[in-house]
């Protein structure tokens, strides 16, 4: 089995690093600096699970060739039109997994590639790139979650996963991946929208009543807009993720907050701003989630 990965950071480095230590055959597609600076410096990651350091299989998007039996796609959303071109010649061959937050990147690649041949993903991982171009891991998250949007979709998703279970992080196949990723986009906009609106990790906010509290309630908004599109969350499964994000020695942050640190972009459009406009096709009122996006909305038009 053949494997391409689009991206080389926080999400498709460190699970394409751990698949090639495993013995799977990887390829990473970058842009050409990336590739300079990789070949210079290998992929390197930095994780409880044990650090790598690996020379990568690379490839540029006019190398490329339809080849591929699995495509991983970890850009960020922002970058997925120009990702969605780069793929142009692999087109004809593999099975699609994106690893991308919110759901908007789905319909544009069923329109590129096919329904048919797009899968649903979602990545359970605290990582992030840091000044030296490694990868540093944190916290127990490490697991790839997978499936098809459309039943019996594509048979290639069972040796994916046996390729995974050789490795040293934890991967499933999903029996509703629709449901996954909402539940996905519900804990992100929690997490991102509380440590970029208060500038603080988990554990900081919720060393104050009133930071667990408002932690708890934007959870809820984000909980009930998904009920409304028929996506019910398990009460019990809910209140062990807000055990999690509310505990109070919590080291963690968004990605979302590390980007706000390095004054980069961000995917608050389609975390924030989609789900929004979800809320708003019922007449629901987010007001905890609509003061994250806004503080977004104007850390943007500083950037910019």
């Amino acid at each position: 089995m053949k494997i391409l990965i689009l991206g080389v950071g926080g999400i498709g480095g460190f699970f394409g690093g751990y698949l090639q230590q495993s013995g799977a055959d990887v390829t990473f597609l970058v842009r050409p600096k990336r590739k300079d600076l990789l070949v210079k410096n290998c992929l390197k990651v930095i994780s409880p699970l044990g650090n790598l350091k690996l020379k990568p299989n690379l490839v540029i998007a006019n190398e490329l060739k339809p080849i591929y039996d699995v495509i991983l796609i970890s850009c960020k959303t922002y970058d997925l039109d120009k990702a969605i071109l780069d793929l142009k010649l692999t087109k004809g061959k593999g099975v699609i997994i994106p690893f991308l937050n919110g759901m908007t990147h789905l319909k544009k690649l069923d329109e590129e590639f096919g329904s048919n041949n797009v899968m649903g993903g979602v990545a359970h991982i605290s990582s992030t790139i840091n000044q030296e171009g490694t990868i540093e891991h944190f916290s127990e998250f490490k697991k790839l979650t997978f499936g098809n949007r459309i039943p019996n979709q594509n048979y290639l998703l069972k040796p994916f996963l046996d390729m995974c279970e050789k490795t040293k992080f934890d991967a499933v196949i999903s029996e509703d991946i629709t449901l996954d990723l909402w539940k996905k986009w519900i804990f992100i906009a929690t997490v991102a929208g509380a440590t970029t609106l208060f500038g603080s990790t988990l554990g900081e906010i919720s060393n104050h009543e009133v930071g667990k509290k408002t932690l708890t309630d934007l959870y809820k908004e984000c909980r009930s807009i998904a009920e409304f599109y028929g996506y019910t969350l398990d009460d019990n499964e809910s209140n062990n993720v807000l055990k999690n994000i509310t505990f109070k020695d919590s080291p963690i942050k968004a990605s979302m907050q590390r980007d706000v640190e390095k004054n980069a972009f961000t995917e608050h459009e389609e975390i924030f701003g989609h789900l929004i406009s979800k809320a708003q096709n019922y007449n629901f009122d987010s007001p905890i989630l609509t003061s994250c996006y806004l503080k977004m909305k104007l850390y943007k038009e500083k950037l910019t």
